[in-house]
């Protein structure tokens, strides 16, 4: 029997001693004198505790990962799991592009320097409806299509959006859509066609509050787009009234010129739209955003930010649930997943959209770039990393953004892949959060 390396003990100043198990996400209070010398006499030497009359002790420990039987295979088995997840047919999703064109011109966009003018061709979709079918009809994945609009703006190609739409319905494949937005051109017409789309997840994006989007999110000749965007959300809030299988997210991307602004757009949107989740977007330096905007220039400033907004706020962000966060494979490491440009090409991830030295394939010739695709799902795991592999801090890691691992190899780019929570004092107050949420949900329940 082996004291697990993945269990981490400290003193919280709110609440006491706490033990937790990175892998299992356990917590355990040991303030107590008593069970805080049976836990340190236990890590001292596992071998020799005595579990004989205190088997339920013996399982509870045991179930939480404090206590295993090799540390080394939980090692193998988490690399196994990350793995097969990657390769597993059914972890699969399909993002169209109908078009990269945009109705705004943000300077910051990271597409801009990789811009195509126009839209699928009609030879494109065509195609593309076969790529479908084959994948989905005759391929072995047949019972679920997860699929995504993604663009440029795609409403921009809201005709295309029908055609495949309809396509797939024509299949019997059952299957859900979500697309990213602008937000300009959700008229009420195009609202009305949601259900009709299996769209049942939304994404507008906003800049900050009034001023400091209308200077960042411009349309061409200059104008803010805020008024418009709010307009158009206030109609979906009323549809999805009557629709509330939609689910609807605000993305407010925050740099360090708006992150002041946050929590007040976060309450009044509460209190506007209550059915719809309001979340941060961290502008990061990462390409061309950081030539354009004041950016968080590291993870520990976008860590400081998430504990600012809990602390003084009390908002509470997906973050702090870090239990296995580093052990769910993102899109762009998993083979099957297909993201489809709008000339019918084959990129792993979103961030490489445009750039013609990143397709990995076309859904005329299939999957044919070997280094790229042996780069994103194999040549990136975390495990065979040594900068990684002995981290304690690697299931809530993950080693970081695969694309900036991959652009850090290819290119020399200097992006900051670990997670602030490397850092001791984060990585504490990260737990603290933690544990007093999960603690207050028990509570309500």
């Amino acid at each position: 029997m082996q004291w697990s390396k993945y269990n981490y003990i400290y003193e919280s100043p709110k609440h006491g001693t706490l033990l937790f198990n990175l892998i299992s996400g356990a917590f355990i209070d040991i303030s107590d004198p008593e069970t805080k010398s049976e836990i340190f006499k236990l890590k001292e030497n596992p071998d020799a505790y005595d579990f004989s009359n205190d088997k339920e002790n013996y399982d509870f420990l045991l179930s939480a990962g404090v206590i295993c039987e090799n540390d080394e295979d939980n090692r193998n088995i988490m690399n196994f799991k990350l793995l097969s997840s990657r390769f597993h047919p059914k972890a699969r999703s399909l993002t169209i592009l109908p078009t990269l064109n945009c109705n705004l011109a943000c300077k910051y966009c990271f597409e801009e320097a990789n811009r195509r003018v126009g839209k699928m061709s009609p030879k494109v979709v065509e195609k593309l409806k076969q790529y479908i079918k084959e994948q989905y009809v005759h391929g072995r994945r047949k019972d679920y299509l997860e699929l995504h609009w993604f663009g440029g703006e795609p409403l921009l190609g809201f005709d295309i959006m029908e055609d495949i739409t309809d396509y797939i319905k024509s299949l019997k494949i059952p299957f859900n859509a979500g697309i990213i937005t602008n937000g300009i051109l959700l008229t009420d017409k195009k609202i009305q066609k949601l259900p009709s789309l299996h769209i049942n997840h939304i994404q507008i994006t906003l800049d900050g509050a009034k001023e400091t989007h209308d200077r960042k999110r411009i349309f061409k000749n200059g104008k803010g787009t805020y008024d418009i965007i709010l307009k158009n959300i206030a109609k979906l809030h009323k549809f999805v009234e009557q629709n509330k299988e939609i689910q609807v997210d605000i993305r407010i991307n925050i740099d360090k010129e708006s992150q002041d602004q946050y929590h007040l757009l976060y309450h009044e949107f509460k209190e506007k739209y209550p059915l719809f989740y309001v979340y941060p977007g961290i502008i990061t330096q990462y390409q061309t955003c950081s030539t354009t905007l004041p950016c968080f220039t590291d993870r520990r400033e976008e860590a400081e930010f998430y504990i600012q907004q809990y602390e003084k706020y009390g908002i509470v962000h997906p973050e702090f649930d870090i239990t296995n966060k580093g052990m769910r494979n993102c899109m762009a490491e998993c083979i099957h997943t297909d993201m489809v440009g709008p000339q019918g090409e084959l990129y792993m991830c979103l961030q490489d959209v445009g750039n013609q030295e990143e397709v990995v394939g076309s859904i005329f010739e299939g999957k044919n770039n070997l280094r790229l695709l042996s780069a994103y799902c194999s040549g990136n795991l975390t495990f065979n990393s040594p900068e990684c592999r002995d981290c304690e801090v690697v299931t809530f890691c993950g080693g970081g953004c695969v694309n900036k691992r991959y652009r850090n190899k290819k290119y020399g780019e200097k992006h900051d892949i670990c997670e602030a929570y490397k850092n001791k004092t984060i990585f504490e107050k990260y737990l603290d959060l933690h544990y007093e949420i999960k603690k207050n949900q028990t509570h309500t329940k």
